[in-house]
């Protein structure tokens, strides 16, 4: 039985995703020293979860606080899927779609790669 946390969940990775496949690109934050945002997972501390945006907008509206030197910076899906993802994979490293300080959905970038690859 899903829950209303789950709703939110699936229906935020139905817009990312129809998002995504409409303009080609996903948004991350990244530092003028090369760091990009990334929080531990929800659900293990030791977990991380690299943060992925389906807009520049969603993904500017981050920039405050401990990422108030950060900015948006695109990247073009295959270029996500094809070497991106895969190092993700290799490093252990989860994603967190459209993340905004509530609700974030956490999944692995296997499930990234096989979203757009289907």
């Amino acid at each position: 039985m899903m829950n209303e946390q789950d709703i939110d969940i699936e229906s935020q990775w139905d817009v990312f995703c129809e998002h995504v496949e409409k303009t080609k690109v996903v948004w991350l934050l990244a530092s003028d020293d090369g760091g990009v945002a990334s929080v531990s997972s929800s659900y293990d501390e030791q977990q991380d979860v690299l943060l992925l945006w389906h807009s520049q907008e969603l993904a500017a509206a981050q920039c405050v606080g401990d990422w108030q030197g950060f900015e948006p910076v695109d990247m073009p899906l295959d270029e996500v899927i094809e070497d991106f993802a895969p190092q993700l994979m290799e490093d252990n490293v989860m994603v967190g779609i459209n993340w905004d300080q509530q609700v974030c959905t956490e999944l692995s970038a296997k499930s990234l790669i096989n979203a757009f690859t289907d």
